[in-house]
């Protein structure tokens, strides 16, 4: 009760917006500590911070869990797909923290912990508000606020050539992406007069029941958005920055950019493809079907070849994108109440093609960064990242052997592991769309990748150790390493109720209810 009073006594502009705003200041906070606190105090108090502001921000998505609201004139919105957007960005932010403290404090010539902690804020920051978005222009703006950001963390171990290689092609090939990207946007704009998503649906949806075929401008528009959008993801053939970008990063830059980018990523092309143009989707499902084959036989055939542990989850990065775009294609937008039976077993009042791809992002985070985590235990005890850093870690460390077991293995899709249930109702859902042989090659795709996985598990366990491993402490990665382990274990038998959740995003393709804007 008096919670609820308390929260009736904030302005319903800021009520929503709270979760967003929380990490704003958590960057602005992030600023002034670095600039005063004393240097001995840097790790100990920047990484508390940093962890305690992600998961106020996670608390105070309470807030928006039963809205279908927006403000600002429509520029923001807080529904179903915020909420759960927001939760797998700042879930990633908080184990990308823990993974990522000491080897940025103690590795990589020492690098700037709080510069470093203000730009992962930035980053999210503008993944949310992309995640949140109800307008073009909100969709742009918080797409390049994460995207820059994110190239200087790309490019964070300054002094290796490697990193400053990768960063610049991620951020060359990032700005042709947003040139696309905006250019598209300008003919969306000027075919339907409008920047807002409703407006936008509303529009196309009149021409597409009003005459049988596409006006040239509406295709060019889409094919605009689908490349921007395709190289924010790393979709086939969009990828080329990828590999060298990930390989050049810091080891957990690398594992959050495997994630938090590419949630943004697919926040836009659910924000745009779905919600502004789902009346299109006839002439978009197939395009984006045939780029989600591509991307999983590439990424899983040159994995295959690597050596380099780091740059083969690089490639595997591109497979699963692959895996998360079966789901985009299996949306049906005129698929009604009733037409397909849900992930849950019971009659669908959401599409199961979408609310399969958040679920895939959602384990995506869990598994992804926590197969980083282990590379980087690894490089903190003296050794690379080639396969054979890994031989004989089952026996001289069988605890991070078997955590990376369980990453490689949950990667793979093998039961009763959170990646099984991602790639399990990525399949369910292209069945119940009609695209059978879309199911096909995720199972085909997936039995490829147990090469390369399998392999990783090999060398630990029946290889004799190259060299001894170095003493050192690292409790808050180990602590990030077993979390995630366990939560791969535990998330996915309560899938169902991750599923529950992620169900709410269908709010989102209703008009929003218009709260003032103060």
């Amino acid at each position: 009760m008096n919670l609820d009073l308390s929260l009736d006594l904030i302005s319903p502009v800021w009520r929503l917006t709270t979760p967003q705003l929380i990490v704003f200041f958590l960057a602005l906070v992030l600023l002034m500590l670095d600039a005063f606190l004393p240097k001995a105090k840097h790790f100990t108090v920047l990484t508390a911070v940093s962890i305690g502001g992600y998961a106020a921000a996670i608390v105070a998505l309470y807030w928006q869990h039963d809205k279908n609201e927006s403000t600002f004139n429509g520029l923001f919105r807080a529904d179903g797909l915020t909420v759960f957007l927001s939760l797998i960005l700042l879930c990633a932010a908080i184990l990308s923290v823990m993974t990522s403290a000491s080897y940025v404090d103690r590795l990589e010539g020492r690098m700037p912990l709080g510069e470093f902690y203000v730009l992962l804020a930035f980053s999210i920051l503008g993944a949310l508000l992309v995640a949140s978005a109800g307008n073009l222009i909100m969709i742009f703006v918080g797409i390049e606020l994460s995207a820059l950001a994110t190239y200087v963390l790309a490019a964070f171990a300054k002094r290796r050539a490697t990193a400053l290689e990768g960063a610049m092609k991620y951020f060359l090939l990032g700005m042709f992406a947003s040139a696309l990207l905006v250019y598209g946007m300008t003919w969306v704009y000027g075919i339907t007069g409008s920047t807002d998503l409703d407006q936008i649906a509303a529009h196309l949806q009149g021409v597409v029941t009003g005459s049988e075929s596409r006006q040239p401008e509406i295709l060019f528009a889409l094919l605009l958005v689908v490349v921007g959008l395709g190289f924010k993801i790393a979709a086939v053939p969009f990828h080329m920055w990828t590999p060298d970008a990930y390989d050049g990063a810091p080891t957990p830059v690398t594992g959050f950019m495997s994630v938090a980018p590419k949630a943004a990523g697919f926040a836009a092309i659910l924000r745009l493809l779905v919600q502004g143009l789902g009346p299109l989707r006839d002439d978009w499902y197939l395009l984006i079907a045939i780029l989600a084959t591509l991307t999983m036989i590439f990424g899983n055939l040159v994995a295959i070849s690597q050596r380099n542990v780091k740059r083969m989850l690089a490639y595997s990065s591109i497979a699963h994108t692959g895996y998360m775009m079966v789901g985009l294609a299996a949306y049906n937008s005129a698929s009604g109440e009733g037409r397909f039976v849900s992930l849950a077993g019971d009659t669908a009042q959401s599409d199961p093609g979408i609310t399969s791809l958040l679920y895939y992002l959602f384990a995506y985070a869990f598994v992804n960064i926590g197969a980083f985590a282990v590379i980087t235990w690894v490089q903190h005890r003296g050794r690379g990242m080639l396969l054979e850093d890994f031989a004989g870690l089952g026996q001289t460390n069988p605890l991070a052997a078997f955590a990376m077991t369980i990453f490689m293995v949950s990667l793979m899709g093998v039961p009763p592991l959170l990646g099984f249930y991602a790639k399990y109702y990525v399949i369910v859902a292209a069945i119940n769309a009609d695209l059978l042989w879309l199911a096909v090659a995720v199972v085909l795709a997936s039995a490829l990748s147990a090469y390369f996985y399998l392999r990783v598990v090999a060398v630990m366990y029946f290889s004799a150790p190259s060299r001894e491993l170095r003493a050192t402490s690292t409790p808050l990665l180990n602590a990030g390493i077993a979390l995630m382990a366990v939560a791969n274990v535990a998330l996915g038998l309560f899938s169902n109720q991750v599923l529950d959740l992620a169900d709410f995003w269908s709010g989102a393709m209703t008009v929003a209810q218009a709260v003032a804007s103060r």
